[in-house]
């Protein structure tokens, strides 16, 4: 923010040697309008949701573990099965135990992984955005003649007037309608 007002307060010392044209736009509403956040919104939700499906299947197999541990345990604590009988089903239990212990670590390792996972696709798809919107405000600001664009979020007051932000949400949306524009044409 500070490089930002260092800027800004650079451009406002050069208005005086030459016209300086300086414009504000939103980037989190143009990040909110570009063509692909809907998109890009939905697939982290799928992905989500197929991570979670993976869990849940994980899980109900640990349950089924504990049913059994539990089923195994109820007749191991029968008074009238045979000592050789009980210890077989205690080196069942054991080692029911064993995979169960197994199964919760994985459980939360897979876990992490997956959120790890969504946070990288989700860190990954809003650069790509990012990206996409700082260059449109770029060729924006070529095209009219700006020196500056400031983020309006991130400085204290800016009239209104200087906000360019729907014209850069028509650039944005611009892109993907003439992209089907031309692709409809050569047909």
């Amino acid at each position: 923010m500070k490089k930002i007002l260092v800027l800004a307060a650079m451009a406002m010392a050069c208005a005086g040697f030459a016209e300086t044209k300086i414009a504000t736009v939103n980037v989190v509403d143009l990040v909110k309008a570009h063509p692909n956040h809907e998109a890009n919104r939905t697939l982290l939700k799928s992905t989500a949701d197929d991570y979670r499906a993976k869990m849940d299947a994980k899980q109900a197999d640990a349950k089924k573990i504990m049913e059994e541990a539990k089923k195994l345990n109820e007749e191991w604590q029968n008074p009238m099965i045979s000592a050789s009988k009980k210890q077989e089903l205690q080196k069942k239990l054991e080692g029911l135990q064993q995979k169960m212990m197994a199964a919760q670590q994985a459980l939360r390792k897979d876990d992490q992984r997956y959120q790890e996972d969504l946070s990288e696709l989700e860190s990954r798809l809003l650069k790509i955005e990012t990206n996409d919107v700082r260059a449109k405000i770029a060729e924006w600001a070529k095209a009219n003649g700006y020196s500056l664009v400031i983020d309006s979020t991130m400085c204290g007051y800016a009239d209104a007037k200087l906000d360019a932000t729907a014209e850069i949400v028509k650039l944005l949306t611009a892109k993907k309608s003439d992209k089907a524009e031309k692709k409809d044409e050569g047909k």
